[in-house]
C-alpha cells in the first residue's frame, strides 16, 4: 500500500517534509482546505482597525492644534472712530466759507477742523485802558509810528477773533446736522435690533436656546 493512501485513510496529515516537496509552481501556495467566510467590510469601514488608534476620519479634523484659522475667521481689527464718514446733507454758504478761510490758504472744511477745549473757552472781557489826551504839539513822528503799529495789531487781533468765531459757527452748524443724522441712524439700528430679537425669541421658543 502506498504511504499517502495509508495516511489519508487514517486521517493523518502528511509530514511537513513531504508537504514541502509536493509539486507546486513557484510563487503559488496551496489553497487552504477551509476557506474563510466572507466578511462584510461596509459596516466596518468607519470603525478603527485598532482600539488605540483613531479612525482616519478623526485624523482629518479641519483645525489642528497650532493651525491658523482662515483669514475670514480672524478677529477684525478695531475701527478708528475718526475715520467713519457719516452722510450728512450739509452744504455751507460759500460766502460763509470765504469769511472763515484765510486768504491764500486752503478753504475751511467744517468736517475736518476740530477745536480744542481751550479754543472753545469763552474769552474774558478786557477792560479798555483810559484814553490819555495828548496835545497836538507832542504828536511827533515817533507817536504816529506807534499809533500805526498799534492800529495794525488791533486790526489783526479783531480779524483773527472774527475768523475763529465764523469757523466755530460753521463747525457747530455741521455738528448739529451730523448729530441729527446719527440720531436717525441709531433709531433705525434699534428698530432693526428689535426685529432680530423678536426673531431670535421665536426661534428659541420653538427649538430651545442657542
Amino acid at each position: 500500500m502506498d504511504l499517502e493512501e495509508f495516511l489519508s485513510e487514517n486521517g493523518i496529515p502528511p509530514s511537513p517534509s513531504q508537504h514541502d516537496h509536493s509539486p507546486h509552481p513557484p510563487g503559488l501556495q496551496p489553497a487552504s482546505s477551509t476557506a474563510p467566510s466572507v466578511v462584510d467590510l461596509s459596516s466596518r469601514a468607519s470603525a478603527p482597525l485598532h482600539p488605540g488608534i483613531p479612525s482616519p476620519n478623526c485624523m482629518q479634523s479641519p483645525i489642528r492644534p497650532g493651525q491658523l484659522l482662515p483669514a475670514n475667521r480672524n478677529t477684525p481689527s478695531p475701527i478708528d472712530p475718526d475715520t467713519i464718514q457719516v452722510p450728512v446733507g450739509y452744504e455751507p454758504d460759500p460766502a460763509d466759507l470765504a469769511l472763515s478761510s484765510i486768504p491764500g490758504q486752503e478753504m475751511f472744511d467744517p468736517r475736518k477742523r476740530k477745536f480744542s477745549e481751550e479754543e472753545l473757552k469763552p474769552q474774558p472781557m478786557i477792560k479798555k485802558a483810559r484814553k490819555v489826551f495828548i496835545p497836538d504839539d507832542l504828536k511827533d513822528d515817533k507817536y504816529w509810528a506807534r499809533r500805526r503799529k498799534n492800529n495794525m495789531a488791533a486790526k489783526r487781533s479783531r480779524d483773527a477773533r472774527r475768523l475763529k468765531e465764523n469757523q466755530i459757527a460753521i463747525r457747530a452748524s455741521f455738528l448739529e446736522k451730523e448729530n441729527s443724522a446719527l440720531r436717525q441712524e441709531v433709531a433705525d439700528l434699534r428698530k432693526e435690533l428689535g426685529k432680530c430679537k423678536n426673531i431670535l425669541a421665536k426661534y428659541e421658543a420653538r427649538h430651545g436656546p442657542l
